[in-house]
């Protein structure tokens, strides 16, 4: 799934471009899911609750608050986020130059035809589109973050903070709730084998009774409620192997 942000004003061009962008989803059979801003502030409030779309479609110029330039900075510099590819909109073609600070990927100058659309939507496949790689996104402070799942041997929940053990044995703390972090994940990859702890299948070395042993010599506990299920995907994965 792609996440698609567009941020303007101008709410008949939004509707338009989110028209553009589900075309060309559709002709290219690949899921989108198209956000729509009328204002920059009401983006950045959204980055504080979520993580960062993959793509923002970003109007340099709006009648109130923050201007494209701004959001691009504040994306950049103070959230350091690297990750989302910058689509700057604008009636004024002149303004282009004035936007590497914030490096974005492209430039569109309205009006915008379908074609220019698909243009971009193909540039940004080609570029930044491989999803044979699975990724965790998460935040540190104000900071944002991309880990390979393969990466990551397991999280653990403690209280209102997660602990990610990763196979470089970093061990990276951030806010957060287990069953968040689970929606996040690739659920066939990363078993639930106690309220507490998520774990990548493919660290486990071996388990017993109700603990399970890791690649890294760490010993977790199962609990009753996951026991069998954490059989059953085991079986699976030994008959699935065969």
């Amino acid at each position: 799934m792609y996440r698609i942000a567009i941020c303007d004003d101008d709410l008949v061009f939004g509707s338009l471009l989110e028209q553009y962008l589900q075309n060309f989803a559709k002709t290219r059979r690949i899921p989108i899911d198209v956000l729509v801003f009328a204002r920059g502030e009401e983006y950045l409030e959204f980055l504080i609750e979520e993580f960062p779309v993959d793509l923002i479609f970003l109007d340099i110029q709006f009648e109130k608050g923050l201007d494209g330039v701004q959001i691009g900075k504040e994306l950049r510099a103070d959230i350091k986020n690297e990750m989302t590819q910058i689509i700057y909109i604008s009636g004024i073609e002149s303004y282009a130059m004035q936007l590497f600070q914030n490096r974005p990927m492209d430039f569109l100058v309205k009006p915008v035809k379908q074609e220019r659309v698909d243009h971009i939507m193909e540039e940004y496949l080609r570029l930044f589109g491989n999803r044979n790689k699975q990724y965790f996104d998460y935040n540190v402070g104000k900071t944002h973050y991309r880990l390979l799942e393969d990466e990551i041997i397991y999280f653990q929940c403690m209280g209102r903070k997660i602990q990610m053990f990763t196979k470089n044995e970093e061990e990276v703390e951030f806010y957060g709730q287990i069953n968040e972090v689970k929606r996040q994940i690739s659920e066939d990859k990363f078993w639930h084998i106690h309220k507490s702890y998520l774990v990548n299948k493919n660290y486990i070395a071996f388990f017993q009774a109700s603990q399970m042993y890791l690649t890294n010599g760490v010993e977790l506990p199962i609990s009753r409620s996951y026991k069998e299920e954490i059989q059953k995907r085991l079986l699976d994965e030994r008959v699935g192997k065969r």
